[in-house]
């Protein structure tokens, strides 16, 4: 081939699908991997699936396969706000020139011998085109066989010719303008000034969506029963949306199996047109219809719960104190880390306060956090400038789910008994000699109730603090302010004294019984401590255990004087034959304790 044929060659577009997916564990990994076939990259927004589909796209992000997964946090339905963020987002981000949005159960096949992706490639691209959807479905009434590839087996074709199209979008016309999807991806929608209108562009000849919407009668029970809840819950019972859901969820409520209807179905064999890859992850991919519908209703459940419990609009003041070393790191990287989660927080009444407790560090990042609207100031105003009903600390280092404060505000306002102080459940693993305790609450039981004496006499005895430290709290105003904002517990400006904290804000509430645990856990993970922290926990302990010996008993005195000693020798020996400087810092001050025990 000589260079002018070279110039002259088109070169690839960049083809990126999106997909919004529920409780597709049985078609998830044909999906993907037949996608991917033809396109760049393929973006799944998981729409709280309750069955295996995020373990099975988990397994194939693993493989490395160019596969982005994420989360749709509403349970009622959403898909045409899901899809149209997912194509702002592959034109934007990732600079799409198509853009492909596919249901988990749609796979675009050729009609001729011309493959998926070279006709892509070169087909003329308008704002957008139509693309045929034509009913697919296995040849056995048994459905299609679990962990096999769809096209691998016999299956059937409808021959009356699809009356529904879905769209294939030009990604120059979203930058351009930044259409929207409708719902079900069926058209692209124009705002203009008269109001939205509807369009879906020219057919694409060559290609056509193969829509396996059965796949076996306990998938498709499942698929009724949990979709039109969720579409009712965003519609009301009397919607017009719905593509038939209310009658097929009528025949499950009725203990009739939906029917599958395939009297204009034929034989249809697409072996050589398309790949037929070997599926890894489906093996035992088969439905439950009653675990998924418990889990649906659950989710539609605590969704209610937590429109009325935030319809007051409740605030909530998120506090991480700026330090600069001395304290995970010799940089201000674990106090970014925490910025960063509490920024991801999708709670809407929310406000980031920075109290600045040690100098250094980056002005300009600091300048660059007021810009997003975290406001700083100086420890001795945090006080005036906290005006949530609601507060939760993250030190350096710890982290979030961007769902913890509207999943526990609805928790704290909706309880019959006054909760002050609400803890998230357990749930990371923890080093070796790590400071952090687990507090374990059944799931049967959900939410635990337990008082600050048998909380604190526990860590006392432990030595030990919650799972995911401060992070896995949210505590009403009064507590805060009774509390001091724990900012008294800093030692140094910018090491934290943890178990003193613990020790003063639940001192704050002494006189109140009811100290919250859910069994959910909504903190996220945590930067291990390095030695010297180990130290200074110890140490704080140590303070601590001299202050409330009252509350310990001979045995336990003697039980916690033993362990004490047995986790210092330790750690000074680790000191040791890491060859830190033991004259300097906060050994000193270690060894004497270790020599008064």
């Amino acid at each position: 081939m000589d260079s002018g044929t070279l110039s002259a060659k088109k070169p690839k577009r960049k083809i990126v699908a999106i997909s919004m997916v529920k409780n597709e564990m049985d078609i998830i990994e044909s999906f993907v991997r037949h996608t991917l076939g033809f396109a760049d990259l393929l973006i799944i927004a998981d729409h709280k699936s309750t069955d295996r589909t995020r373990e099975i796209l988990e397994a194939l992000r693993t493989e490395g396969l160019p596969l982005l997964v994420g989360d749709v946090e509403e349970a009622r339905h959403v898909q045409a706000e899901t899809m149209t963020r997912l194509l702002w987002m592959a034109a934007d981000t990732y600079q799409a020139d198509i853009v492909l949005p596919l249901d988990a159960d749609e796979f675009l096949v050729p009609t001729g011998d011309v493959p998926v992706r070279d006709l892509l490639d070169t087909l003329p691209v308008a704002e957008s085109r139509s693309l045929r959807m034509q009913t697919f479905s296995p040849a056995s009434d048994e459905g299609l066989p679990a962990g096999v590839f769809p096209f691998a087996v016999p299956f059937l074709r409808d021959t009356v010719p699809g009356r529904v199209q879905k769209v294939l979008v030009n990604g120059a016309a979203v930058r351009q303008t930044h259409l929207q999807l409708g719902e079900g991806d069926h058209e692209i929608i124009h705002p203009t000034p008269e109001g939205m209108r509807a369009a879906h562009g020219p057919l694409c000849e060559g290609v056509e969506i193969a829509h396996l919407y059965w796949r076996s009668p306990a998938q498709f029970q499942s698929k009724c029963a949990v979709a039109w809840p969720n579409i009712a819950a965003k519609y009301g019972v009397n919607a017009y949306m719905g593509g038939g859901y209310a009658g097929l969820f009528e025949n499950v409520r009725m203990r009739q199996i939906p029917a599958r209807h395939t009297e204009n179905f034929a034989l249809c064999n697409l072996h050589g047109r398309v790949p037929l890859p070997e599926l890894r992850y489906s093996a035992d991919a088969v439905p439950d219809v009653l675990a998924n519908v418990m889990a649906a209703s659950e989710a539609l459940a605590e969704e209610l719960a937590e429109t009325r419990a935030l319809a007051s609009e409740p605030m909530v003041s998120t506090i991480i104190p700026y330090t600069y070393g001395g304290y995970l790191s010799p940089t201000d990287e674990p106090f970014r880390r925490s910025l960063d989660a509490a920024l991801a927080e999708r709670y809407p009444w929310h406000e980031i306060i920075v109290p600045i407790c040690s100098r250094g560090g980056s002005l300009a990042f600091l300048r660059e956090a007021a810009r997003k609207g975290v406001r700083l100031v100086a420890p001795e105003n945090l006080s005036s400038a906290v005006q949530g009903d609601y507060v939760e600390w993250l030190l350096p280092g710890e982290t979030v789910r961007p769902e913890k404060l509207r999943c526990m505000v609805t928790c704290m306002e909706l309880q019959d008994l006054s909760l002050p102080v609400l803890l998230s459940g357990s749930g990371q693993k923890h080093l070796v000699n790590s400071p952090y305790t687990d507090f374990p609450v059944p799931a049967r039981e959900n939410l635990r109730m337990t008082s600050f004496s048998s909380f604190w006499h526990q860590l006392l005895v432990l030595g030990l603090i919650p799972s995911h430290g401060l992070s896995g709290l949210l505590v009403r105003r009064e507590v805060f302010e009774a509390c001091s904002g724990l900012l008294d517990s800093f030692a140094e400006g910018s090491r934290p004294q943890v178990f003193s904290m613990w020790r003063m804000l639940l001192s704050a509430v002494r006189n109140q019984e009811n100290i919250g645990i859910v069994h959910r856990t909504y903190a996220g993970p945590s930067m291990e401590p390095r030695l010297e922290d180990l130290a200074v926990h110890q140490l704080d302990w140590y303070a601590c255990c001299q202050k409330d010996r009252m509350l310990l008993n001979a045995t336990e005195q003697r039980e916690v004087l033993d362990r004490q000693r047995r986790l210092g020798i330790d750690l000074l020996e680790r000191a040791i034959s890491e060859g830190l400087d033991l004259t300097a810092g906060i050994w000193p001050a270690y060894q004497q304790m270790l020599k008064a025990l």
